[in-house]
């Protein structure tokens, strides 16, 4: 048991440090061929905070143990909406302008809801997968004509600028993206693995250790990201990150996994995968809708809601 938990955490460790090599490199590149902050900020950034998940979906997936991924999908996304978001306000009260993320909510909560009601029948085929990455090329392209149809305000501008990255020589920053890569790989390789004979051994299924574990692992750019950027002030920037790091799961990354297997979803699986990740996402925005600020009580309302759902979960399994 030591051996496959320590080669697990290791495999995290990689994760980790694979999506942070792979997002600066990208990044560095893009801005090198002249790429606004802006677009940089929304594509690579936003999306490379699920680079964990998505390479986890494609191991997962050609390993035939995709079970994991759903998992990992699944804890991922109840765990942003909780613990981290909590997280965020205990740190530094949100402010919350929900007028400015309206759109990203409502396609977020519309995919959470299109995922309960395709795991119903017990399983996500392989068109309903190219149906959510759909949802996701659709909103990502209204966003980014949204951007280049209007001009963003001072604030929005200022805070991608800031973000810029220092563009190194070509060669470094293609360099970052090659390893970056290769240690993701090797990463959710032997995540997979591990995880795999942990769950032999502890009796339970791939799932539950896909949405456990696996999810602390995975979920580490997720919260370093909106820590930081709620201790910087940037309340907005952490919210709109936790919101389009749970629309982008739903869809780019379960419509991967789907893609190259369907996926058997147990009534299990279900009611604590599918169906809890559309409640907890619901009242998530029906807080921030409500609130002009999440204060720090409402952030420890977050947080012991995952610490309640967490036993929840291993006891039913």
């Amino acid at each position: 048991m030591l051996v496959p938990l320590t080669i697990l955490l290791f495999a995290i460790l990689l994760i980790y440090l694979g999506a942070r090599w792979l997002v600066e490199g990208a990044s560095e590149l893009a801005a090198h061929f002249g790429v606004s902050p802006m677009v940089i900020g929304l594509t690579i950034v936003g999306i490379g905070t699920s680079a964990p998940e998505l390479m986890l979906a494609i191991v997962s997936g050609l390993e035939g143990v995709s079970s994991i991924s759903a998992g990992n999908v699944f804890g991922a996304n109840i765990a942003n909406a909780t613990y981290i978001l909590g997280a965020c306000a205990i740190v530094y009260p949100l402010l919350v302008k929900f007028e400015e993320i309206r759109r990203e909510a409502i396609f977020m909560l519309a995919a959470l809801a299109a995922t309960a009601v395709m795991a119903v029948d017990g399983t996500i085929s392989r068109l309903e997968g190219a149906l959510l990455i759909l949802i996701f090329i659709i909103l990502l392209a209204l966003t980014l004509r949204s951007l280049m149809c209007c001009r963003p305000s001072r604030e929005v501008v200022e805070e991608f600028e800031s973000a810029r990255p220092k563009v190194k020589p070509i060669f470094v920053s293609t360099l970052y993206v090659v390893i970056g890569i290769l240690t993701l790989v090797l990463g959710t390789e032997l995540a997979v693995d591990s995880a795999t004979e942990i769950a032999m051994i502890l009796g339970v299924s791939e799932f539950i250790i896909g949405l456990t574990v696996i999810t602390f692992g995975t979920t580490t750019p997720e919260l370093a990201s909106s820590l930081l950027a709620s201790l910087r002030g940037n309340s907005d920037l952490a919210l709109g990150n936790i919101i389009g790091t749970i629309f982008t799961n739903t869809t780019l990354v379960l419509g991967s996994n789907s893609i190259i297997v369907p996926l058997a979803i147990s009534e299990g699986q279900f009611v604590y995968g599918a169906l809890a990740q559309v409640l907890i996402g619901a009242l998530l925005l029906g807080v921030a809708y409500r609130k002009r600020c999440l204060r720090r009580s409402i952030g420890i309302m977050f947080v012991l809601l995952y610490v309640a759902y967490l036993p929840l979960v291993l006891l039913s399994s």
